[in-house]
C-alpha cells in the first residue's frame, strides 16, 4: 500500500514539472452505489446488493490537455445483504441481514480524456482511502406455519436494527479504515459528467483481521456531476 502511494506520489511531480500552466477545477457529485462484500465463510447464505448512494465535492487538477489528477471528498454508502435459514425447536426460521455502512472516502484518480468534439470520453483508476462513520445492522426474521402457542419471540428471535461497531474489539462489527481501488469510465458534456466506476475493497474488515471470515467492500456506481468553470494556475516548477 504505501509503496503504491509512493509511486503515485512520484509520477504526479514528474508530471507537474513537465507543464507550464495547469487548470483547476471543481465539482459535485451525486448518485447511487450498488454495493456487495466479499465475505469468505459465509456459506449457505442467499448473497444480494445493497442499493445505497454517494454524494460530495472534487476537484480536477490538469496536467495536460488530455490526462488530468482528480479528489475529492465523498460520503459513501456500502454493505451488503444476505439470507439463510436455520432450524430453531424443529422449525424453520428465515433470517435476512442487512450490512450499511456508511464511509468519508478520499480517492485519488488519474483521469485520461479523449476530445469527441462535443463531448469528452475519459477513463480513470487510482486508490480511495475510506474511514467508516457510521451505519446499521439490521436482521429480521419470519416463520411460516408456527404451531399454535409458538411465536418468533418465544423461540428467542426478535427483528432488530443496531448502529454498526466500528474497531477492532470482539465486539466490533467492522474495522473502520477502509483501503482500495477505484476504476471506470465516463463522459462530460457541457459541465455534466456521467460516470459508472468499480471500486474493489484491499482492506480486511473483518474486526479480528481472519482470513477465514475475511471481508472486502465492492462497489459498483453510477453517478452524475457537475463541474464548475476552473482557472488557470502558473507552475512554478
Amino acid at each position: 500500500m504505501k509503496n503504491l502511494l509512493k509511486m503515485l506520489m512520484v509520477v504526479v511531480v514528474l508530471l507537474m514539472t513537465t507543464q507550464s500552466y495547469a487548470q483547476i477545477k471543481f465539482g459535485i457529485r451525486a448518485g447511487l452505489n450498488l454495493a456487495d462484500m466479499k465475505i469468505n465463510g459465509a456459506n449457505g447464505v442467499t448473497e444480494k446488493m445493497n442499493p445505497s448512494f454517494l454524494v460530495g465535492g472534487m476537484v480536477e487538477y490538469s496536467l495536460s490537455e488530455n490526462l488530468s489528477l482528480e479528489s475529492g471528498l465523498l460520503l459513501s454508502g456500502k454493505g451488503k445483504k444476505f439470507e439463510y435459514n436455520e432450524t430453531y425447536q424443529g422449525i424453520t426460521v428465515a433470517a435476512k441481514v442487512t450490512i450499511s455502512p456508511l464511509y468519508l472516502e478520499v480517492p485519488v484518480n488519474a483521469v485520461f480524456k479523449v476530445d469527441m468534439g462535443s463531448a469528452k470520453l475519459q477513463v480513470f483508476a487510482g486508490p480511495y482511502l475510506g474511514y467508516g462513520i457510521a451505519g446499521k445492522v439490521k436482521t429480521d426474521y419470519t416463520a411460516s406455519g408456527l404451531p399454535s402457542g409458538i411465536t418468533l419471540s418465544s423461540l428467542g428471535l426478535t427483528s432488530e436494527s443496531a448502529n454498526i461497531k466500528f474497531g477492532s474489539k470482539d465486539n466490533s462489527d467492522l474495522k473502520a479504515t477502509d483501503f482500495g481501488v477505484n476504476v471506470g469510465a465516463g463522459v462530460e458534456m457541457n459541465n455534466i459528467l456521467f460516470r459508472l466506476q468499480y471500486g474493489l475493497g484491499l482492506s480486511n474488515l473483518d474486526p479480528a483481521g481472519s482470513s477465514s471470515n475475511e471481508m472486502k467492500n465492492k462497489v459498483i456506481g453510477i453517478s452524475v456531476g457537475y463541474i464548475f468553470g476552473g482557472k488557470t494556475a502558473k507552475n512554478k516548477y
